[in-house]
């Protein structure tokens, strides 16, 4: 059976969220149950995401703008492009009379990959049923602040101080898996799907000033569907939370502890699950309709 998956995600600034989501409709391992979105306008992002689901052909899970101002204070990051290349987005519809922290609370596997104040919410509350959290942030071996992590860093400090059993795949890890050109080339042969793609990671490409990109977010999604690709290690993971140091992650080994740390990974067959799944997220819906043409 599929895995049920509630995700929370800060899609629409970098362009891993967005591959990350068509990902998991590609990943026959995994069920996306619910989508809830965080950080800035909380309302545009979850009509992004219905967007793309909608031209990946996919089954509408729900979908709940969540909290867009952090714990911490700190502003928020909007460099401006979010849902740019995605015209009339108000026609989407969205969830927004639903409460996101009570969706992540009811589900038992939830994928973080934005910052975690909606996560941070979720664990305060004595109802919920989430037993594994799979996060992308942190970085766990130069000891170098993470997007995630800094952008709320009291969000972080009250996850990892919630005792939820909690998998990071932290920068040091994902920073070795590479979208090139020839991966994109890959995504655009996906259909509409494809095409949306191809526009965002180039309108990414050029917001960055940079010919590749990290999917840092897929690779996170992955170790739900294909943990078999991934070396984990059991600890405790502590943030910074003031000082110079602030948004740095700490983790000690502990056979004992609540956390697992990803310590490696098989990058080329991680790249190549990344890129198949999400060009079979895009594909999926294709043949049909190539036969309604005949």
């Amino acid at each position: 059976m599929p895995q049920p998956l509630v995700l929370d995600t800060d899609i629409g600034t970098d362009v891993d969220d967005i591959l990350a989501l068509s990902m998991i409709v590609g990943s026959p391992e995994l069920d996306l149950t619910g989508v809830t979105t965080v950080y800035g306008d909380v309302r545009l992002r979850a009509r992004m995401i219905a967007r793309t689901l909608a031209v990946a052909g996919a089954l509408r899970p729900v979908i709940v703008p969540g909290l867009g101002l952090t714990r911490s204070g700190r502003p928020v990051w909007w460099p401006g492009h979010e849902g740019r290349l995605m015209p009339d987005l108000e026609i989407e519809v969205i969830d927004d009379d639903l409460d996101a922290i009570t969706v992540l609370a009811s589900a038992s596997t939830v994928a973080a990959i934005g910052p975690l104040t909606n996560i941070a919410a979720m664990t305060e509350r004595p109802d919920r049923a989430v037993d594994h959290i799979v996060m992308m942030g942190g970085e766990f071996r130069l000891g170098r602040p993470e997007h995630n992590i800094v952008c709320d860093v009291d969000a972080a400090d009250v996850v990892f101080r919630s005792g939820v059993l909690l998998t990071a795949v932290g920068l040091d890890q994902t920073e070795r898996v590479r979208i090139t050109e020839r991966s994109l080339e890959a995504i655009e042969t996906a259909g509409p799907l494809g095409d949306l793609l191809y526009s965002e990671v180039r309108q990414f490409w050029s917001f960055a000033e940079q010919d590749y990109n990290v999917p840092h977010d897929p690779v996170a999604v992955l170790a739900i569907a294909r943990p078999d690709l991934f070396t984990t290690e059991r600890g405790q993971i502590t943030v910074a939370t003031s000082g110079p140091d602030a948004g740095v992650t700490t983790f000690v080994p502990d056979p004992a502890g609540p956390h697992r740390v990803v310590t490696d990974v098989d990058t080329e067959q991680v790249a190549s699950e990344i890129v198949s799944r999400i060009v079979a997220a895009g594909v999926r819906n294709l043949a049909p309709l190539e036969e309604e043409k005949q």
